[in-house]
């Protein structure tokens, strides 16, 4: 009996370093502030695109680069083109990006999704997976816009690492600094690795 305050002070004193550790990585703020795009009123630019194509193609890849070096590549199983609005609407579309001097790989598939390619923006909506380095996650909608460098996901989002499950209603992701941040029923489960199951061994030697 005489350990169990110890014990107790020890694993308090454990959990939250784990949670210090994470909080670097991970912030939870005030209701997220997207950008101001066309894009995000998704059922009417969907609807225009179908109504108002231009051009119609299949098994398509799109190829956006910056600065001499691939930004991301998407492929997509049927596109259609509306000109007049500079947008591109996908059907299974599969979406391949590098960022940071590491060339840190992401990658992403949706049902359905829109590219403005001339902005360097693009949304992927229905059914989003993917992965980040070792996070992965899911969503109803993914907004990426280039100029910035972030990623903005909405609806039902959990994003997954070997020690950590976030659940939140929306996220953004900063793809330079590699951080987010959850916004909206908030809700995190940690799984802390590597602590000792009796971190009082010495003194029952």
């Amino acid at each position: 009996m005489k350990g169990r305050p110890a014990l107790i002070l020890v694993l308090i004193f454990a959990v939250g370093l784990v949670v210090g550790i994470t909080v670097n990585t991970v912030f939870f703020s005030d209701p997220i502030i997207e950008p101001d795009s066309a894009q995000t009123d998704g059922s009417k630019s969907r609807k225009r695109l179908l109504e108002e194509a231009d051009v119609t193609a299949e098994d398509i890849e799109l190829v956006q680069g910056r600065q001499g070096s691939m930004s991301w590549k998407l492929l997509a199983k049927t596109a259609k083109y509306n000109q007049e609005q500079g947008l591109i609407g996908v059907e299974r579309p599969q979406l391949t990006a590098y960022f940071g001097e590491d060339r840190k790989e992401v990658y992403v598939r949706a049902d359905r999704g829109e590219v403005d390619q001339g902005n360097d923006n693009l949304t992927l909506y229905d059914g989003v997976s993917g992965r980040f380095g070792d996070l992965a996650l899911d969503a109803q909608q993914l907004d990426y816009v280039g100029a910035i460098d972030k990623v903005y996901l909405k609806g039902g989002v959990t994003v997954r690492r070997p020690d950590m499950t976030i659940e939140a209603k929306a996220m953004e992701i900063d793809l330079v600094t590699r951080q987010l941040v959850a916004a909206g029923g908030v809700t995190a489960l940690l799984a802390p690795t590597g602590l000792d199951k009796n971190p009082l061994n010495e003194d029952e030697e």
